[in-house]
């Protein structure tokens, strides 16, 4: 059910004051969620064929104030993900259904200006901004290493432009390495040995890399080729690491709109054809939006997250 629709059609079946919070929870007795469509392509190709691609339309005008006169912002048509079953026959239609998953873990939209972001997360609402969706990917990672008895402990609370975030710790798994959660158990066989602490950044990319026991307090970088088979077993790494600095004057929007940069203080590297490399100090501090991936010299290393 589409947002915009919902209060009509509670006044219309037997709730006269529509959606309103519940008064002993605080919250509404219908709460919202976020939707992924999953399609099989033969399916959704059937699908195309019999509707010719036409799906029902509406429109959702976005007003300025209550008075309803003035729009926010333009107002254009649009079709709801929730209607493609009302477009299957009656036998496709009884093999649609859903699962249900907490959207920490699937979604976090960026779509706020910050200043709307800050009002929204005073309000209890989820800001959508720059900085909360960057942390937020950093914490869906974290969350399932948590879950599966990897030794993760969250940073502290931080405050960027004015919107709240949890920054780290900062760990990015390419999808090479594990796309998903049974992926990740596999890739992580021994996940009492994994220590990770509050400031560190952990990014590991390789097809065919395992990790068996690390303890990290700092910055940790497993770049292997992919096809390479490499077990990163016993490694401990302590170092000053990436660091969050703030930065509202940049001329690079990523970084202004988010309210800091980057600083890659040290960092270690795994290539998985020597011995892990300290590079240490970097002679330029780079965010991670300014980094070349393939530059590589006697004193910096780089690896985008």
């Amino acid at each position: 059910m589409e947002y915009n629709q919902l209060d009509p059609l509670l006044r219309a079946n037997g709730f006269p004051d529509g959606d309103v919070n519940d008064k002993e929870t605080g919250y509404s007795p219908f709460p919202g969620n976020i939707n992924q469509l999953l399609f099989k392509l033969d399916d959704y190709c059937h699908a195309l064929e019999k509707s010719r691609g036409l799906m029902p339309e509406f429109v959702n005008p976005k007003y300025k104030d209550e008075k309803k006169t003035v729009f926010k912002k333009p107002t254009r048509l649009e079709c709801m993900m929730q209607d493609f079953p009302t477009v299957l026959d009656s036998e496709g239609s009884l093999r649609v259904g859903f699962t249900s998953i907490s959207s920490d873990y699937c979604f976090s939209p960026v779509k706020n200006a910050t200043e709307d972001g800050v009002d929204l997360q005073e309000k209890g609402t989820h800001p959508a901004t720059a900085a909360s969706g960057e942390a937020d990917q950093y914490a869906a990672t974290r969350k399932i290493m948590q879950k599966i008895g990897c030794k993760i402990e969250d940073a502290p609370e931080e405050t960027h432009l004015g919107i709240k975030v949890i920054p780290g710790p900062a760990i990015v798994l390419k999808p090479i390495f594990a796309l998903c959660p049974g992926e990740i158990r596999e890739k992580f066989p021994h996940p009492e040995n994994i220590k990770i602490s509050p400031r560190s950044t952990l990014v590991v990319r390789g097809e065919k890399v395992v990790i068996k026991s690390i303890d990290l307090s700092g910055a940790l970088i497993v770049d292997v080729k992919d096809g390479k088979e490499y077990s990163v077993e016993g490694v401990v790494v302590q170092n000053e690491g990436w660091t969050r600095v703030e930065d509202t004057d940049s001329s690079k929007e990523i970084i202004k709109m988010r309210g800091y940069r980057i600083e890659r203080k040290n960092q270690v590297i795994i290539r998985g054809d020597n011995d892990p490399k300290e590079v240490s100090p970097i002679s330029e501090m780079k965010s991670f939006e300014e980094t070349d991936p393939n530059v590589e010299s006697a004193s910096t290393e780089c690896c985008i997250l």
